[in-house]
């Protein structure tokens, strides 16, 4: 994959630089006012309204050479010291048996695994657990395949992505739709996107196929003005509001979701411009319950994938924040994928595809996953 070239279009739709696409970033900010919200607390205090004016073109920062595999929670680099913790002060974040399979007679059947396979692929033995641990103890980050990366940085469960590493692509997987009306309806787990190659896979969209969502063919499954996406165009990664078809049109694949929430390096909650309704927007920032999100670097080379419980939107930003700073990586923005008791998120360890999280497999409508590739 090539590092991408971002560009931004002002109010007529005109592109700034290419690749050729619009985007609706959210709002920039003009003057205060008081935000509405339900009867949760805290309260926000401020809120952004849209501005008319154009929006310059964002330049990225390349991001210097770094060896993902010497970083650990004091940054990157050999010379790097960190003292593995004890295991006293190790919180179970993470699943230490194989999480229950989910027992789904309709969903789609895997094609790539027999259930047998999917059973022993997904049963990771004893001494699995044991290295898990002990690589979240060490508070390195463990190498799952080149350019890709697990580390657990204050709780939270990190993948970070090097993609301009050719040796493993980026998948959509969305079962097979053959009538319209089934979008809503339709369901797989997360054990319908394994396969031999598989090096991660998590939940993606929400409950049901109502988000900018592409099938890696291009195959259109739905498109909303104003519902954030991770776009990918020709191998050129954004996370962006694409406001108008044509433009989402040239997108080879998205994973749907939503809000946004980190925006320009900062903890930004402001998704005026996005397909929710109040009473979601309040629930997503101030509920502590499970949360899996996508992360992208300001020159588009680093996809971080976190999942964490416990955590408030704004403390979840700041961990993938200050995880960046470490590594001399600066995230530029962010959005929720699926989440509550549909934050799943697997990676290969050995001959296992190891459940980070101690959940029930959910149901779901589509998966992101990095695969080896092997073409």
């Amino acid at each position: 994959m090539n590092r991408q070239t971002t560009a931004t279009a002002n109010e007529s739709g005109i592109v700034n630089s290419p690749p050729t696409f619009s985007t609706t970033p959210p709002p920039t900010p003009t003057q205060t006012t008081t935000q509405t919200t339900p009867t949760q607390t805290p309260t926000p205090t401020t809120t952004q309204t849209p501005t008319t004016t154009r929006t310059p073109t964002l330049t990225p920062t390349p991001t210097p050479t770094i060896n993902l595999a010497t970083c650990n929670v004091m940054g990157c680099g050999f010379n790097k010291i960190v003292t593995p913790l004890p295991f006293d002060n190790y919180k179970l974040l993470l699943a230490h048996r194989p999480s229950p399979r989910r027992v789904c007679e309709e969903c789609p059947i895997n094609e790539n695994l027999s259930p047998s396979e999917l059973d022993q692929l997904l049963k990771p033995d004893s001494k699995t657990y044991a290295r898990l641990l002990e690589i979240i103890l060490s508070q390195q980050a463990y190498p799952v395949a080149p350019g890709l990366v697990y580390i657990m940085f204050d709780n939270a469960h990190h993948i970070v992505i090097d993609l301009t590493e050719p040796s493993h692509i980026l998948r959509n997987i969305v079962p097979p739709i053959a009538k319209p009306e089934l979008r809503r309806q339709m369901r797989i787990t997360p054990s319908y996107c394994m396969s031999p190659s598989s090096l991660v896979v998590t939940t993606a969209d929400y409950h049901s196929l109502d988000g900018s969502n592409k099938t890696e063919a291009g195959r259109p499954i739905f498109f909303h003005r104003g519902r954030a996406a991770l776009f990918d165009f020709g191998g050129h990664f954004d996370l962006n509001v694409v406001a108008l078809y044509s433009y989402y049109d040239m997108a080879t694949m998205s994973w749907g979701g939503g809000p946004i929430f980190i925006w320009q390096g900062e903890y930004n909650y402001n998704p005026k411009n996005e397909w929710f309704t109040p009473e979601n927007l309040a629930h997503y920032q101030h509920t502590i319950w499970g949360k899996l999100t996508v992360a992208i670097s300001q020159d588009r080379r680093y996809l971080f994938l976190t999942a964490s419980y416990g955590k408030t939107l704004a403390e979840h930003a700041d961990n993938i924040i200050k995880l960046g700073q470490l590594w001399n990586i600066k995230v530029d923005r962010a959005m929720r994928f699926d989440g509550s008791e549909n934050t799943y998120i697997a990676m290969r360890l050995g001959d296992y595809m190891v459940p980070l999280l101690n959940l029930e497999e959910p149901l779901i409508v589509n998966c992101f996953a990095v695969e080896q590739n092997n073409r």
